[in-house]
């Protein structure tokens, strides 16, 4: 699909700039964006599922514009709020335990936390017949909450976030979709077996699931690393 790809590289180009010139983030963005390239088979396996119900065809192939929109879409999700307003990492003093392997420690508990999101998320779909898109954007958003149960400091960021991300994907969709392709401006995550709301012909599920890809990535490296922005 052209006019995604195109998306997918006006959104690389975006993360190259931020990766280029905010240089207290690079980190971070790159760590997300691999997160980013790890959950994309998840994804595409549960579109696989609502595409075969909808159309009997459960041929879903994974394209190189799937993987930058993904690697793009979760590092810009996780270092937009502090790269655009100019916070900064600083060690949260006091933690409750001590911890032998840091490195290990946090790794394993992202792991934990992207496996939880997908688990729900196949958990919805597969049992209680929850649209894929749906699926993925309700078990984001309760990792997103359980975050911020944990780390009230982090709610600015995970609700700035999810703004952000999703002003940010409609006016890609308007540029890109909208304006070049018409007639496919329904876009990747339109089924026919859903029925959408349409947002100036943005489908609500496309603005949902970066709102929610913000306010989930935007402040988990922060939770997981034990920081705090200021």
């Amino acid at each position: 699909m052209q006019s995604f790809l195109l998306t997918s590289m006006a959104l690389f180009i975006l993360w190259l700039a931020l990766v280029l010139f905010s240089k207290n983030t690079r980190k971070e963005q790159l760590i997300m964006s691999i997160v980013g390239l790890i959950i994309t088979p998840t994804i595409l396996l549960m579109v696989a599922i609502d595409h075969s119900l909808a159309a009997k065809d459960p041929l879903i192939v994974m394209g190189i514009e799937d993987l930058i929109f993904s690697f793009s879409l979760f590092g810009i999700a996780s270092v937009i709020y502090h790269a655009l307003l100019g916070k900064h990492f600083v060690k949260l003093k006091g933690k409750r335990y001590k911890v032998e392997h840091p490195l290990i420690n946090w790794i394993t508990h992202l792991i934990a936390l992207l496996g939880l999101w997908a688990s729900i998320a196949l958990l919805l779909t597969n049992v209680f017949g929850l649209h894929a898109v749906r699926a993925l954007v309700a078990g984001g958003l309760i990792i997103g909450v359980y975050i911020i149960i944990e780390r009230h400091d982090l709610l600015i960021n995970a609700l700035l976030s999810g703004l952000m991300m999703a002003v940010l994907i409609f006016i890609l969709e308007q540029l890109f979709a909208i304006r070049l392709s018409p007639s496919i401006a329904e876009g990747f995550w339109q089924f026919a077996n859903i029925k959408s709301i349409m947002i100036s012909s943005v489908p609500v599920e496309k603005i949902l699931w970066a709102s929610v890809v913000g306010f989930a990535i935007g402040p988990m490296y922060e939770y997981i690393r034990h920081y705090k922005l200021k």
